[in-house]
C-alpha cells in the first residue's frame, strides 16, 4: 500500500497507518486529513479508523495476512523485528534504529492520549471526571499489556528462557501512555511542554470588606476580600501565535488596495493616515473586543453574581475568513463584571496597556522577519454599553449626550438625520482630551458632554478612543432597529386587517426559508407586549427581516409608505452587511438613512427613534475610516463566550479556572492550525467522462481522469451542497448566479460545477432577484476560492400565490470589483 505523503510502499493497512503516525507525525484532531491513493482512489478521511476500514474493505488485494518480518528498519523506519532468533545477529545500527522506533512509538502514543484528554477538558468535563477517565484508561492499557505479554510467552516453550527474558524486557520498556497524565499537575506539565501554552497571571484589583456567614455561630462576619482578575500577557500570546509557520506566513501583507473601494481596513482613511500602519505595512493590527456574559445564567435575585467580563483580541493582519475561526480569537483578560462598579476600569487595562507600550516602542521579534515587528490597537469593538463603559462615556442612553461620536443632544435625535447637519459636532482627540481634563480638575462634575473619566488606552502612542470608529451592526440593527421596525410593520398589517394574529403567525411558521436558514427560522414573535423587540436573537431577526417581502409582499400595495419604510431599511442593511463597498455607496447610504429616518417620523410621529437610529447616521463616515463595518460586528466574538459557558466551574476562583482551561485548549488547537479548513461530506470517485463538466474540470485540475464527487463540503465553516446557489461574478451591476450540480474535489482543491442562471430583474417590491435557469443550459465551473461572495443562497418563492417564479434574497449589496 502506498503512502500519499512520501509515496513509499507499505505491506498492509496497519503498517501504512503506523508509518503515517510515526514517520510523518499525523495525529488525530480536527485537521487530520488522510488520503487513499491506491489504484487512483481519492477518498479522504478524518480518522485513522475510517481510513483503515476503507483500506481493508475496498482494497483487499493489498492486504497481507502476515506482516513481513524482514523489513529493513533503516529504510522504512517503523518495522519491528519480530523474529527473536534473528535479534542476536542484528547489527548495532539496526538495534539503535529499533530503540529509536520504540521511543518514537511511545511518544506518538502519549501525544495521542494527551490530545484525547485535552479534548475532554475542552468539552467542559470536570477535573474529577477527567481524573476518573485517565485512571480507568491507565488500568485498561495496563491490562492489555499484561495480556499481550502472557500471550507472547505462551507461544514459547518452557525451556526457551532466553527469548522469554527478551520478551519480558521488551514489555518493561513499553510505557503506559496514561501514566504521565494521571494527575492534573502532570497533565499541565505535559501540555506546557508539548504546546507551550501561555499561562494566565492573577492581578490584584483591591481589597474590600464582605459579609460571610460563620457556619459555627450562624452569624455574619466582616472579612477582608481581595478582588483579582486573570490577565493573559498579550506579548506572550503573540509569540505563541507566530510559532506556527502558517500563522506567521499570514502576517505578510497580500491585500492590494484599490482607489475608492473598501474591502479591508488597509483601504480606509484611518489606516492610511496612521503614523504607524501607513509606514510599517507589516505592523500588528490588534482589534480588541469587550463584553460581559453570564456563566451560570441564573434567574431571580442571584442573576449577575457570576457574570464575567472578557477582553478578547484578533489580528486584523489576518484575512476575515481566518478571523471568523474561534481559534484566532484570543483572550486578554477575564474578570468579574461586578468589579467594574467597585474599581476603576483602568486597573484592568493597566497590564494590557503596559504590554502594548512595549509593542509600540520595542516591538516583537518574529522568526520569519529579519526586523522587529511593532504594533498597537487598531480598533476596539463591542456593544454600545460595553464600549461606553470601557472608554469612560456615560452608560445611560437616556442621558443628554449619549453618543460617543458626536455632541448632539438626545432631544435632537428626532430631527437631525445626517452628519452634514451643522448641529452635529463630531468628537476629536483634542476635544476629548479637554473634556477629560475638565473632569479631572473638578471631580464633583458627573460628566462633561457625556464623558465620565479618561481611558487608559489614550496613553498609547498610536491609538485614541476619539478615533475609534467601530460600530456593531449586530446589536444596532439586528437586535435593535430591525426588530423595532418589523414589529411596527407587522402591527400595521394587523391594524389594516390584512391578516389576523393567527394567520400572521402561521405564515411566519410555515414559510420555506430555504436550507441555509432552516436553523435560523424565527419562532413565534412577540407583537402585543410593550417592548421594542420581537423576542428574537440576531440570526433569527436577520432571517425574518430578509424574508419579510416574500412573506407579506402579496398583501401590500406597491405605493404603501409603511412598506417603503421596510424596503429602505432592507437597502440600508444590505449595504452595511457588505464585505466590499465603494465611495459612492457610502454617499448613497447617507441619503438612504436620512430618507428612512425622515419617513419613520412621518409615519410614527408619536414614537421616538431609538439611540441606535442615531448611531446609524455615523455609519457612512465610519466605513470611509475603517472599511466595511461588517468586520467589526460582535457575532463571532460572542460565539467565543460559549467556551466559558459550557465549562463546569469552581466558583471559588472562577476567572483563574476558566482562563487556565481556555489557554490549554488554545495551545492544543493552535499547534494544529492550518489555513486549509475543508471538511468533506460523503461522496464517491467519478470518472471525468461521466460528468458534463469533465472537460472544464480537466482544464483546471490538469492530467486527471477522475475526481471525488462530494454531496456537500464545508469550506472555512461555510457549507456548500448541490442545488444551492452561488454568485460567480457581478456584471453590469447585476449578480450572476449559478446552481451547484457537482462538487469536485482533488487534494485540497475544490471546484463548484453547475448550471448558469439568468438574472431577469431585481423586484423592488419583493426585494429579491428574479431568476431562472439559463435557456442555453450553460455549464459553469468555478474554483471555490474565486467566489465573488462566499455565502451560498437558496432559491425561494413568494408565499401563498400561484406565481411560481423563483427568487434569490440578497444578504448584502453586490458590487463589481474588477
Amino acid at each position: 500500500m502506498k503512502c500519499f505523503d512520501c509515496q513509499k510502499e507499505l505491506s498492509c493497512s496497519n503498517m501504512l497507518v503506523r508509518h503515517l503516525r510515526l514517520v510523518h507525525g499525523y495525529l488525530p484532531g480536527k485537521n487530520l486529513r488522510l488520503k487513499c491513493v491506491q489504484t487512483g482512489c481519492g477518498y479522504m478521511f478524518g480518522t485513522f479508523s475510517g481510513f483503515r476500514k476503507h483500506l481493508n474493505t475496498k482494497h483487499t488485494e493489498y492486504i497481507d495476512q502476515e506482516v513481513d518480518t524482514d523489513v529493513n528498519v533503516n529504510s522504512v523506519g517503523e518495522a519491528v523485528i519480530a523474529n527473536v532468533d534473528e535479534t542476536a545477529t542484528t547489527s548495532d545500527v539496526d538495534v539503535t534504529a529499533t530503540c529509536e522506533l520504540f521511543r518514537n512509538s511511545n511518544r506518538s502514543t502519549l501525544d495521542m492520549c494527551a490530545t484525547a484528554v485535552a479534548q475532554l477538558k475542552a468539552a467542559g468535563l470536570s477535573q474529577s471526571t477527567v481524573n476518573s477517565f485517565v485512571s480507568t484508561m491507565e488500568e485498561v492499557v495496563s491490562k492489555i499489556h499484561s495480556q499481550a505479554k502472557d500471550a507472547a510467552l505462551q507461544c514459547l516453550s518452557p525451556q526457551d528462557t532466553e527469548n522469554k527474558n527478551s520478551i519480558e524486557q521488551s514489555f518493561q520498556k513499553l510505557e503506559n501512555p496514561f501514566t504521565p497524565l494521571n494527575s492534573e499537575a502532570k497533565r499541565n506539565k505535559h501540555f506546557t511542554e508539548k504546546w507551550g501554552k501561555v499561562e494566565p497571571i492573577e492581578k490584584v484589583l483591591g481589597t474590600r470588606f464582605d459579609s460571610r456567614r460563620n457556619k459555627t455561630t450562624g452569624t455574619y462576619d466582616q472579612v477582608i476580600v481581595t478582588d483579582k482578575f486573570a490577565y493573559i500577557p498579550i506579548l506572550e500570546t503573540l509569540k505563541s501565535i507566530f510559532q506556527n509557520p502558517e500563522l506567521a506566513d499570514m502576517l505578510k501583507p497580500r491585500h492590494m488596495t484599490k482607489e475608492g473601494v473598501y474591502a479591508d481596513l488597509r483601504d480606509a482613511t484611518y489606516f492610511k493616515e496612521s503614523p504607524l500602519f501607513s509606514v510599517e505595512k507589516d505592523s500588528l493590527q490588534i482589534q480588541l473586543f469587550y463584553d460581559d456574559f453570564e456563566t451560570a445564567n441564573p434567574l431571580g435575585s442571584k442573576k449577575g453574581i457570576h457574570k464575567l467580563g472578557a477582553i478578547y483580541f484578533t489580528l486584523r493582519n489576518f484575512p476575515p475568513i481566518y478571523n471568523s475561526s474561534l481559534i484566532n480569537i484570543h483572550l486578554c483578560a477575564l474578570f468579574h463584571a461586578q468589579d467594574i462598579k467597585r474599581y476603576d476600569f483602568n486597573l484592568i487595562l493597566e497590564p494590557l496597556v503596559n504590554d502594548l507600550k512595549v509593542l509600540e516602542t520595542e516591538g516583537l521579534k518574529i522568526p520569519m522577519f529579519r526586523h522587529v515587528i511593532r504594533g498597537t490597537i487598531v480598533q476596539v469593538t463591542g456593544d454600545n454599553l460595553g464600549l461606553h463603559g470601557l472608554f469612560g462615556f456615560v452608560e445611560s442612553f437616556g442621558a443628554r449626550y449619549c453618543c460617543r461620536f458626536c455632541l448632539l443632544e438626545k432631544a435632537r435625535f428626532q430631527t437631525v438625520f445626517c452628519e452634514d447637519d451643522p448641529d452635529v459636532v463630531l468628537r476629536t482627540v483634542e476635544m476629548h482630551a479637554q473634556h477629560c481634563q475638565t473632569i479631572q480638575t473638578d471631580p464633583t462634575l458627573p460628566h462633561i458632554y457625556g464623558v465620565k473619566r479618561s481611558c487608559l488606552l489614550n496613553s498609547l502612542q498610536y491609538f485614541n478612543t476619539a478615533t475609534n470608529f467601530s460600530v456593531d451592526i449586530m446589536h444596532d440593527i439586528l437586535e435593535g432597529v430591525a426588530q423595532f421596525e418589523v414589529k411596527l410593520v407587522l402591527r400595521y398589517i394587523l391594524q389594516e386587517k390584512l391578516l389576523n394574529a393567527e394567520q400572521l403567525a402561521g405564515r411566519i411558521h410555515a414559510f420555506d426559508y430555504g436550507y441555509n436558514q432552516q436553523r435560523n427560522r424565527p419562532p413565534r414573535v412577540k407583537l402585543l407586549d410593550g417592548s421594542n423587540d420581537l423576542g428574537l436573537n440576531a440570526t433569527q431577526s436577520w432571517c425574518l427581516l430578509r424574508n419579510m417581502p416574500l412573506l407579506f409582499g402579496d398583501l401590500i400595495q406597491t405605493d404603501d409608505k409603511y412598506w417603503h419604510l421596510l424596503l429602505l431599511l432592507l437597502q440600508i442593511v444590505n449595504i452595511v452587511f457588505s464585505p466590499v463597498l465603494s465611495d459612492g455607496m457610502t454617499i448613497y447610504l447617507k441619503h438612504l438613512i436620512t430618507d428612512h429616518h425622515r419617513l419613520f417620523k412621518q409615519l410614527f410621529p408619536t414614537i421616538n427613534l431609538l439611540p441606535k437610529h442615531h448611531f446609524m447616521i455615523h455609519y457612512p463616515r465610519n466605513i470611509r475610516n475603517i472599511g466595511p463595518i461588517l468586520h467589526m460586528w460582535c457575532m463571532r466574538y460572542e460565539a467565543k463566550h460559549n467556551f466559558f459557558k459550557r465549562q463546569l466551574k469552581s466558583f471559588k476562583n472562577i476567572t483563574k479556572t476558566l482562563a487556565k482551561k481556555h489557554q490549554s485548549c488554545m495551545a492544543m488547537y493552535q499547534e494544529s492550525f492550518t489555513k486549509e479548513r475543508l471538511t468533506l461530506g460523503p461522496g464517491k470517485m467519478v470518472a471525468l467522462v461521466e460528468l458534463k463538466e469533465g472537460p472544464e474540470i480537466a482544464s483546471i485540475f490538469g492530467d486527471v481522469t477522475s475526481v471525488f464527487s462530494a454531496k456537500w463540503i464545508k469550506h472555512h465553516g461555510t457549507e456548500y451542497r448541490c442545488d444551492l446557489i452561488i454568485c460567480t461574478e457581478v456584471a453590469f451591476e447585476m449578480p450572476v448566479f449559478c446552481k451547484i450540480k457537482t462538487i469536485a474535489v482533488k487534494d485540497d482543491s475544490v471546484l463548484l460545477c453547475g448550471k448558469l442562471m439568468e438574472t431577469m430583474c431585481f423586484d423592488d417590491h419583493y426585494h429579491a432577484f428574479k431568476v431562472r435557469l439559463h435557456p442555453d443550459r450553460v455549464v459553469k465551473v468555478l474554483d471555490i476560492n474565486q467566489l465573488c461572495y462566499f455565502k451560498p443562497f437558496d432559491v425561494q418563492m413568494k408565499y401563498g400565490t400561484t406565481d411560481f417564479s423563483n427568487y434569490i434574497v440578497p444578504y448584502c449589496h453586490f458590487m463589481q470589483t474588477c
